[in-house]
């Protein structure tokens, strides 16, 4: 995994957002959609990339709170580069 500062790519200021992690943390990251398919259904479903440092614990059954709207953590994608993405399935 590289170890780099990716403040730079989850910036509020920019593009990304702010989430509240497990009713505990903020940690910033992208809001999105992605690709899935699940027993051979495809679907676009919520998702949130971010630095892998900020939930370096994240399973499945964890919450985010995004522009309260509260999701829950369906998969966790790590990239191996430092950066995760979660699917979110909305509550």
């Amino acid at each position: 995994m590289l170890i780099e500062d990716l403040s730079l790519f989850f910036n509020t200021n920019e593009f990304a957002t702010s989430a509240l992690y497990n009713g505990a943390t903020t940690i910033r990251g992208l809001l999105g959609k992605s690709y899935i398919a699940i027993n051979e259904v495809e679907s676009a479903a919520p998702s949130f990339t971010c630095a892998a440092n900020d939930i370096p614990n994240a399973k499945q059954g964890d919450t985010l709170v995004i522009n309260a709207i509260t999701y829950v953590v369906v998969t966790v994608k790590p990239d191996g580069t430092g950066v995760i993405t979660l699917i979110l399935e909305e509550q």
